[in-house]
């Protein structure tokens, strides 16, 4: 019996992969968080209302807050990509401000 080794695969190999799929894993739950408050247009019309100045004060800060959320929420993506995290749990993501919430809807 001969066995073809041209199929295998390092245990480095297996775990790169593994690695891979949880890095993306949880930088789609981060995508989809994101865009579940507000989609991809809406987000680039605010941000075009944001940079004419068609935003009032109190969407402004509330457009403020909408963007440190957004950061601080593709901070936190990379930490859910280990082996023991679960990125589809709630608690270990940003809470969103109210005011985005609000903001959100008028989008």
């Amino acid at each position: 019996m001969k066995i073809d080794f041209s199929q295998a695969r390092s245990a480095q190999a297996a775990e790169d992969d593994t690695r891979t799929d949880l890095k993306a894993k949880a930088k789609d739950a981060c995508r989809r968080r994101i865009t579940t408050v507000m989609s991809a247009s809406a987000q680039l019309n605010l941000a075009a209302d944001a940079a004419s100045g068609a935003l009032g004060p109190v969407d402004m800060q509330a457009y403020a807050k909408w963007r440190a959320w957004v950061k601080e929420m593709r901070a936190t993506w990379p930490r859910l990509a280990a082996p023991n995290m679960d990125p589809s749990i709630d608690g270990y993501w940003p809470v969103l401000p109210q005011s985005v919430t609000a903001l959100a809807r008028k989008y």
